[in-house]
């Protein structure tokens, strides 16, 4: 790809005023010599992040605001976001974690190569033992999984060419928390189009730190995940009924881990509340997908 093409940095964000400075100040760091953007969609907030982020114009010189909050979530603020963009190569970002200072240059140095991609979430230096433990760090150079199908990459770290991503019709708004990179990545495969990873584009990804927080996001994993076989169950997305099975019997199996320590009870905690939210989204989405 020429420097001479421009490319967004798309940012979701709402109510981020404790972490995203740590975020912008990291995208002030970039050492990409071409043209970029920066378009930072506010999805409602009323913390005061609209103030913190203007606050940063002089060190960002193309950095956008763009306030999109007749809906609430983040497929919605992506594809907001890249609505108002003016790039040819599309990059996403959280308002909550630290990009490295290369982390512009790999990445398009990767859709070079790909038409979509996937960078390392690094996750040691932002969380402490406790977070890990509920979601262990993958190794550089490999994407998500865990469903038996298609891979994925993580929405915080992640990039496509526009011309795919107009293709493809954007996020799917039906998915507003959870699993909406998942079904891109996956509708992105289906129609031919290979994913890289790449093990240099590094995110610093930060974990939810208290036990109510990790609960309501597994939570909200969870609740996703019948959609997602509603939606690719016909493209080869299995029930994996037995793995359910074996999940629910380890939960009641280790149940004394509620007390036993801190990261044993976080391990249990998120594990639980991802089968919770898979109950109910199968109820509400008419299948099977315990």
């Amino acid at each position: 790809m020429s420097a001479a093409r421009l490319v967004s940095v798309i940012m979701p964000a709402r109510n981020g005023v404790a972490t995203i400075g740590a975020q912008l100040a990291a995208l002030s760091r970039q050492t990409y010599p071409g043209r970029w953007e920066l378009v930072v969609v506010d999805n409602g907030s009323t913390d005061g992040t609209a103030e913190l982020v203007a606050g940063f114009a002089g060190r960002l010189p193309d950095l956008r605001l763009h306030r999109a909050a007749l809906r609430a979530g983040t497929s919605y603020a992506r594809n907001e976001g890249c609505r108002v963009s003016r790039g040819e190569l599309l990059l996403f970002c959280d308002q909550d974690d630290v990009v490295a200072p290369e982390w512009v240059a790999e990445m398009v140095r990767g859709l070079a190569r790909f038409p979509a991609v996937g960078g390392h979430v690094e996750r040691r230096l932002l969380n402490d033992d406790v977070a890990l433990a509920t979601r262990p760090e993958k190794p550089a150079g490999s994407l998500q999984g865990g469903f038996d199908f298609l891979p994925y990459a993580l929405g915080a770290n992640c990039g496509v060419r526009r011309a795919v991503f107009e293709e493809l019709g954007g996020f799917d708004p039906a998915y507003p928390y959870g699993s909406d990179e998942v079904s891109f990545f996956w509708r992105a495969q289906l129609a031919g189009y290979r994913i890289g990873a790449l093990p240099d584009a590094v995110v610093h990804y930060r974990l939810r730190r208290r036990l109510r927080e990790m609960a309501r996001q597994y939570y909200s994993y969870g609740l996703s995940h019948p959609r997602l076989y509603r939606d690719f169950a016909a493209a080869g997305l299995p029930r994996s009924v037995r793995s359910a099975a074996r999940e629910w019997r380890w939960l009641l199996v280790h149940l004394p881990d509620l007390v036993r320590s801190r990261k044993a009870r976080a391990v249990w905690v998120t594990r639980c509340a991802m089968r919770c939210g898979r109950l109910v989204g199968s109820l509400r989405q008419r299948v099977v997908f315990p």
